[in-house]
C-alpha cells in the first residue's frame, strides 16, 4: 500500500497518522510546518463602541482567538472559514457569526455582505473594525492582499500577526529518507506547500508523488502555482474528515 505523508505540524501529524493507522492506512508524518504563537495587545479601548468583528482563517488562528477570548468576550462577533476553522471555535462553545468556504477572499466577501446588509440599523456612532488574526506568512499571500482590499472597503481592517508559521529545520534531510519510494503527500495549508517544494528543489531529492491532495481552496491554488512539470495535479478535499473518508474508501 502506498503511504500517505501527512504535511503538518508535528502534533496534528502524529494525531492524523494515528488515525489513519487505526483504519489501516499506511501513513507517515513529513511535517513541512511548525507554528509559534506571537503574542498581541488587543485594542480595547480603540474598539469600544464600535461594531467589531475578529476574523480567522485557519484552525491555528482560531486557537489563537480562543486564547484571548476572556478579554475578548461580549466585544464583538466571530467571522471563519468553513469547516476547520469554524469548528474549533464551535467545539470551545463559541458561535460563529459570518462563515464562507473557500479561502479567505470568499470569507471576506461574506463579511463584506454582512457589514453592508445592516449598516442602516447599526447603532454605533463609528464604522466597523475587524480584526483578523494571522500569520507573518499570511500578510504577503497574495489571496489575503485580495482579501484585505474586500474588508477595507467596508471597515477599519486590523492584520494582526498572532502566530508565526515557519519552515521546520532539517526537512531536506527527511525528504532524503523518503527518496524514490513512492508516496501519496497531503497538504492542509498553502505554507506547507510551499516548504515542501522549496525544500525538494533545494536538496534535490524527495519521494516519488502518485497522489496529492489538498485541503482547501487556499491550499489548491497554492498546490496549482508551485508545482512544476512532472509533478501530479491535486485532488480537492473540503476538510480531514473528507480526506479521510476518501483515503478509507480507497485503500
Amino acid at each position: 500500500m502506498t503511504p500517505w505523508l501527512i504535511t503538518r505540524a508535528v502534533q496534528e501529524a502524529t494525531a492524523l497518522v494515528e488515525r489513519l493507522d487505526r483504519l489501516g492506512i499506511a501513513a507517515a508524518a513529513l511535517p513541512c510546518i511548525e507554528r509559534a504563537p506571537i503574542e498581541w495587545m488587543p485594542d480595547l479601548a480603540g474598539w469600544a463602541g464600535r461594531q467589531t468583528i475578529f476574523m480567522v482563517t485557519s484552525p491555528f488562528g482560531a486557537q489563537r482567538l480562543l486564547a484571548y477570548w476572556m478579554q475578548l468576550r461580549g466585544r464583538g462577533t466571530i467571522a471563519a472559514l468553513t469547516p476547520a476553522t469554524s469548528a474549533v471555535l464551535e467545539r470551545a462553545n463559541l458561535t460563529v457569526d459570518v462563515a464562507a468556504t473557500g479561502g479567505s477572499l470568499a470569507l471576506a466577501k461574506a463579511v463584506a455582505q454582512h457589514l453592508t446588509g445592516d449598516k442602516h440599523d447599526r447603532p454605533h456612532a463609528q464604522g466597523p473594525v475587524i480584526v483578523w488574526l494571522t500569520s507573518a506568512a499570511g500578510l504577503v499571500e497574495p489571496e489575503q492582499e485580495a482579501a484585505a482590499r474586500v474588508l477595507r472597503d467596508v471597515a477599519e481592517l486590523h492584520r494582526i500577526v498572532a502566530y508565526e508559521t515557519r519552515s521546520p529545520d532539517g526537512l531536506g534531510e527527511q525528504l532524503r529518507l523518503w527518496h524514490g519510494k513512492r508516496v501519496g503527500v497531503v497538504f492542509f495549508s498553502p505554507s506547507a506547500c510551499r516548504s515542501f517544494v522549496a525544500a525538494r528543489n533545494a536538496s534535490g531529492t524527495g519521494p516519488l508523488l502518485e497522489r496529492i491532495v489538498c485541503v482547501g481552496q487556499s491550499t489548491l491554488r497554492a498546490w496549482s502555482q508551485l508545482r512544476s512539470r512532472g509533478l501530479p495535479a491535486a485532488i480537492y478535499q473540503a476538510d480531514e474528515e473528507a480526506f479521510v473518508a476518501w483515503a478509507a474508501a480507497g485503500r
